[in-house]
């Protein structure tokens, strides 16, 4: 099985996507376009493991779950991977000291468990929209079309997601959930200083 470690967003988020995809839709000529229910954050890619191996995936993500409580992040505007003349369009994040830090240590929980993963790349922390994107559109002219507002984002978990293909669809399939410690309690006060925000 192909599997990678990532955060699962909420409906409201990935609606929110949608929105940001159908301007990157609008400016292509062609692309392969996320399914909304595919939409999430990676934290990182491992690849083919056995069943032995899976175990000892989940236990590093356990240990690493137990050391975090929930934080925020926000979405930041537009961004490409470009490969030869097609691009991998995505929605990035704000600069986040928590997140690059839960990488961090997620990369350690899963070194610790002698876990073999792919070859580790740059961390930019983005929610993929299409691959294979060739636009008619300057890109320049793309990134200043008014977007909707920055989404906030609780990360209280980490997953881990199988991907597969089911009658040819690729899908991105939760295995297991890692929730943070003092998850409740945490998210408690996120809620609380979100309401704070708006009032």
């Amino acid at each position: 099985m192909k599997v990678f470690i990532g955060v699962k967003l909420p409906s409201a988020v990935k609606k929110q996507l949608v929105d940001f995809q159908k301007e990157v839709i609008r400016a292509s000529i062609k692309g392969s376009f996320t399914d909304p229910n595919n939409f999430h954050l990676t934290m990182r890619f491992i690849g083919e493991v056995d069943p032995d191996q899976r175990s000892a995936i989940e236990t590093g993500l356990a240990r690493c779950a137990e050391s975090q409580l929930p934080f925020l992040v926000e979405t930041n505007g537009l961004g490409y991977f470009s490969k030869r003349n097609k691009w991998i369009v995505w929605l990035g994040t704000k600069e986040n000291s928590r997140l690059q830090q839960l990488y961090e240590q997620l990369n350690d929980s899963l070194l610790g468990q002698k876990v073999a993963m792919a070859d580790e790349v740059a961390f930019i922390p983005h929610f993929t929209l299409g691959r294979g994107i060739v636009l008619w559109q300057e890109w320049e002219e793309l990134s200043k079309v008014p977007l909707p507002p920055d989404q906030k984002i609780t990360v209280a978990a980490l997953t881990l997601f199988e991907s597969v293909r089911l009658d040819g669809k690729l899908v991105y399939r939760p295995i297991a959930d890692f929730p943070f410690a003092g998850q409740a309690a945490a998210t408690d006060r996120i809620d609380s200083r979100e309401e704070t925000e708006k009032s």
